[in-house]
């Protein structure tokens, strides 16, 4: 009798040790899940206003692009531009927090703000979308698309950071004179 309320009381406090270690490993990995997406939530906060500007630029893209074709007397498809319309929507929440959650692996710990990383991952997005209306807006006034915002972020950062257009210079060079040898298995 005496073993069989041991073994009952062995067997009691080893099914309390599970049940108290599985309710910790739970709740460790709630809060963990809580606490990661709360952090993205706070930095989408901190960024609603670049999000609210890459909303218009993108709907100013959709506008103008479809006003171009118009003018161009091409068939405009509304499904294709909603779709990629809510697609490019999509791809710059999903930059924002790469770039948050770039800042926060490699930024953070020496010492950078996740919030610029973000940032400079928005910047690049809205180069590229102004660039698009840029044509755009060319193309409806009969204007032949002379400049690039790429081009010209390019001149400014050549001309602030010297050994950085040298660097350009060079890898330009490189790859002109790759594409003009005719052998180039020797090269990788």
């Amino acid at each position: 009798m005496i073993n069989s309320t041991i073994d009952n009381r062995t067997m009691i406090n080893s099914t309390i040790d599970r049940v108290t270690e599985t309710t910790a490993q739970s709740l460790f990995k709630t809060f963990t899940a809580v606490g990661i997406l709360g952090e993205c939530t706070q930095i989408l906060y901190d960024l609603r206003w670049m999000i609210i500007l890459a909303i218009i630029l993108i709907l100013s893209d959709l506008w103008f692009g479809l006003s171009a074709s118009r003018l161009q007397k091409i068939e405009i498809r509304k499904s294709r531009a909603g779709r990629r319309t809510l697609n490019k929507i999509v791809d710059y929440i999903c930059y924002v927090l790469l770039g948050a959650v770039l800042g926060k692996a490699i930024g953070e710990p020496y010492g950078m703000n996740p919030i610029v990383v973000s940032i400079t991952a928005m910047v690049i997005c809205y180069c590229f979308e102004i660039d698009s209306i840029y044509g755009h807006i060319c193309e409806i006034h009969g204007i032949k698309k002379r400049y690039s915002i790429w081009r010209i972020l390019f001149k400014l950062l050549t001309l602030k950071f010297k050994d950085v257009g040298e660097a350009f210079k060079d890898m330009s060079e490189q790859k002109n004179q790759f594409k003009n040898t005719k052998d180039n298995e020797d090269v990788l």
